[in-house]
């Protein structure tokens, strides 16, 4: 059988802008630029020749095509991701890299992020750094740091009140492309941090 498809990664773009109806935040969880998801929409628009945004100044709105078919190329995703890692664990499609600074790890549950298997299914390696460039240059997905910034173009989410640090004024950072900040990895995470966070680990 033959398949009539339209590209790999016009359909990533898609997915991803549809999503977040931008192609800027599209571009920041994919790492290129919004031109290029911008242009890989237009070319699966053309392939399908069916309209799928409606490009406002201010942002995008999905067709009725796009929103019967946004769904439907999430769970191909989500598909190829499961069955990709079930004959190669080690791809780790669904997983992160996390950077984690030393002051950090000194208020954290020993051995944080494979403290316990909570974050298993989230978290593919860790790594010491401070470094934000390593998050802009895909190295590793997201920062864990003990103060700092400010982060420019990251997205930051702030931990407040944080165990272990003179009376409470320095808080956890956690750093990652805009794009990633709601996604489920990203929850986890935080959730995670938090729960320390509350309980004065």
């Amino acid at each position: 059988m033959t398949y009539r498809l339209p590209s790999l990664n016009s359909l990533r773009a898609f997915e991803a802008a549809a999503r977040h109806l931008s192609f800027k935040m599209a571009a920041s969880e994919l790492g290129v630029t919004a031109g290029a998801i911008s242009q890989q929409a237009k070319k699966l628009e053309a392939s399908l020749g069916v309209a799928l945004f409606r490009r406002l100044p201010h942002g995008l709105l999905l067709t009725m095509e796009g929103e019967t078919y946004l769904p439907r190329i999430s769970k191909v995703f989500e598909d190829l991701t499961e069955a990709t890692e079930a004959i190669a664990p080690d791809m780790n499609g669904k997983k992160f890299s996390i950077g984690i600074c030393s002051k950090a790890m000194t208020i954290l549950p020993p051995n944080w992020p494979n403290h316990g298997d909570g974050l298993k299914p989230y978290v593919r390696t860790s790594v010491r750094t401070t470094d934000v460039e390593l998050v802009r240059s895909n190295e590793i997905d997201c920062l864990v740091r003990l103060g700092g910034g400010p982060y420019g173009d990251l997205a930051l989410v702030t931990i407040s009140g944080t165990p272990g640090t003179k009376n409470h004024t320095e808080n956890l950072h956690f750093i990652c492309k805009p794009g990633l900040v709601d996604c489920r990895q990203s929850r986890a995470i935080l959730e995670d941090l938090q729960t320390h966070t509350m309980s004065g680990l």
